[in-house]
């Protein structure tokens, strides 16, 4: 009787060999493919001045084949399960890394994603951040990097801001600032006093005095709740004992819509200019125009 290894054929086994084969590089191209999404919806910028900005709800971007958010069970609202778009807050971050580029001489530090906030919604704990393993790259990606930029800025400045850019639905003509009632921005306070948060020099006195209606107002008085800040200046702010303040930006339509944009970002980079010199030591530079491609939006470098 034959045994069962010599009944098997060589080109039988090249057969298998072959598909063996095919299905393993299958297996690496999925992988460099998963990569190089993660990296188009994560959009990141290494900068050399101690500004971060981030903009986690304001992508469009689509998945095929993965699976969307639900919330079933979680608790619905500012700090819960929501799904809505802060729609142009992914091109207000581009604006405004192009204007802090032409007035600063230099580029900001950036994280961006342009995935649909039904995937992932960054500004979460990862245990409701989304829902899909698939998806946790994305996550993983944005929270690395914050956590890389807000230590190389730590290292190479010794003090930085964290701007998080938003949209809310509430006052179309209002920015909501939001820093945990001042606990986000604790190194600021410690070191420059309460009127660098609170006073007419602080970052939403700036913005105030440029024409812009800000919350609150007067400037020591409580944050909105629902707008006091979320997950991510609670996770990278100066409360946690890091040189970083942070600040979620809250900004009402009028701030967002496309013709808009440019001057809300030339506004706010402005006021980040007299902000930088009092409380970062950036020297003021004269204004150029921002190269095409920073203007357009299309950097991924890291």
């Amino acid at each position: 009787m034959m045994s069962p290894c010599k009944s098997i054929s060589i080109p039988v086994i090249a057969h298998l060999f072959l598909l063996g084969s095919l299905l393993a590089q299958e297996k690496v191209s999925s992988l460099r493919t998963d990569q190089e999404l993660v990296e188009s919806m994560i959009q990141v910028q290494k900068g050399d001045l101690p500004i971060i900005l981030s903009a986690p709800h304001g992508g469009a971007g689509t998945l095929a084949g993965f699976e969307e958010r639900k919330g079933e069970g979680l608790e619905k609202g500012a700090s819960g399960f929501f799904t809505g778009r802060d729609s142009g807050t992914e091109e207000l971050l581009h604006d405004v890394s192009a204007e802090i580029e032409a007035r600063f001489g230099k580029r900001p530090y950036t994280v961006v994603s342009r995935l649909h906030r039904k995937y992932l919604d960054p500004n979460r704990p990862s245990a409701i951040a989304f829902e899909s393993k698939r998806i946790e790259p994305f996550y993983e990606r944005y929270h690395s990097t914050l956590a890389e930029f807000s230590r190389e800025v730590t290292e190479r400045f010794h003090a930085g801001i964290l701007l998080d850019l938003h949209g809310q639905g509430s006052k179309k003509d209002t920015v909501f600032r939001g820093t945990q009632n001042g606990k986000t921005v604790s190194h600021l306070r410690q070191q420059f006093g309460e009127p660098a948060h609170q006073g007419e020099q602080s970052l939403f006195g700036l913005l105030h005095s440029r024409g812009w209606k800000v919350h609150p107002l007067p400037l020591d008085q409580k944050e909105q709740a629902g707008f006091t800040g979320g997950y991510i200046v609670k996770t990278y702010g100066s409360q946690n004992a890091t040189p970083i303040d942070a600040m979620q930006l809250e900004f009402g339509a009028e701030y967002r819509v496309a013709k808009q944009r440019k001057k809300t970002a030339s506004v706010l980079v402005d006021a980040l200019v007299e902000y930088g010199e009092l409380y970062l030591k950036i020297e003021k530079t004269e204004r150029r125009e921002p190269s095409g491609v920073e203007a357009a939006g299309q950097t991924n470098s890291r």
